[in-house]
């Protein structure tokens, strides 16, 4: 079904094939996981939600897709979340596309006693995003995301050339410490890496990601090789890892884990270096290094912006 009109911009609503809409969502250059149908799946799985996959059309021709996940309680009650969307083929557009599509999400996403409506656009913080969103209808409630993307287009030259100079020399130290690396596409041991998680969660007072939902997510994209597990180990014993989807043509760091050994050996560095190294082997052009918050975590952001990536805030939470 679509909704607008020939001569401006229409969303149409679970049309054609997920080959299609794969084909698509490889084509944008940062895509974001919870855009991916793999991420819905999981969702499903996990948390009863399901999908509605729209192309957003100007013109008769696609411009942009995004993904709603919705799920029903008591029969009456209907919540939808649209987090890190709507994603565009060709870069953002112009802002009069940007109002009419959220108009259209507006109507597709109510917000009322027996709708609840949860976004995260993949739109940058700011007043114009900020007023764009009011005059569609939508009201702010939480602080966006923030994040950093490295463009793994780039050579590995070119890529290291960018670490900050203090970043650069410590991943020298850890590659000459002897440390030994085990790249796992199957994610064998994620298990035991979700334990390590909920373990450093509960002494750092962060939430961490629910060990059902990062397995369904391996189990949704293993057979794509979409599911990475880096381990840095220290004569057979693992020091650090870290655990990393791939969907589309982007990856996202999404559980990083050290010990006192691995943080004295500056072995994440070494982990995410060769993480680099293998996505780019792997085809992946767009790495999101999995979220920032210089309040809460000033040394894992400062870790992140060590390697010259584009730093990025998006408008808010909204509903």
């Amino acid at each position: 079904m679509a909704a607008g009109t020939d001569e401006g911009v229409s969303i149409l609503w679970n049309e054609g094939t997920m080959a299609e809409w794969s084909s698509l969502y490889g084509r944008v250059r940062r895509s974001t996981l919870p855009q991916s149908f793999a991420y819905a799946q999981a969702m499903g799985k996990t948390h009863g939600h399901v999908p509605r996959l729209g192309l957003i059309r100007r013109g008769g021709a696609t411009i942009g897709l995004v993904q709603i996940l919705e799920r029903r309680f008591l029969k009456i009650f209907q919540q939808r979340q649209m987090h890190r969307g709507p994603l565009w083929l060709d870069g953002l557009p112009e802002p009069a596309v940007l109002e009419e599509t959220f108009r259209l999400l507006r109507k597709a996403c109510p917000d009322n006693l027996l709708n609840r409506a949860s976004l995260l656009p993949e739109l940058p913080a700011g007043p114009e995003s900020e007023e764009l969103l009011r005059r569609c209808g939508f009201r702010p409630f939480g602080p966006g995301y923030r994040t950093v993307w490295l463009d793994l287009a780039r050579g590995e030259e070119d890529l290291r050339a960018g670490f900050a100079r203090d970043w650069r020399q410590r991943l020298k130290g850890a590659e000459k410490s002897g440390l030994a690396m085990d790249m796992d596409w199957e994610a064998k041991n994620l298990p035991w890496l979700m334990k390590q998680e909920q373990e450093q969660a509960l002494a750092k007072g962060f939430r961490p990601m629910t060990g059902r939902l990062a397995v369904r997510l391996r189990n949704a994209l293993v057979k794509k090789d979409g599911v990475l597990i880096a381990t840095a180990l220290d004569r057979g014993a693992p020091v650090a890892c870290a655990l990393v989807y791939v969907h589309g043509a982007a990856a996202t760091y999404q559980i990083g884990w050290a010990n006192e050994t691995g943080r004295k050996a500056d072995a994440m560095r070494l982990v995410l270096w060769r993480t680099v190294q293998a996505l780019k082997r792997r085809g992946v052009t767009s790495f999101d290094l999995g979220g920032i918050n210089p309040e809460s975590a000033p040394g894992v952001t400062e870790f992140k912006l060590g390697t010259g990536g584009d730093a990025i805030e998006t408008v808010g939470l909204y509903r």
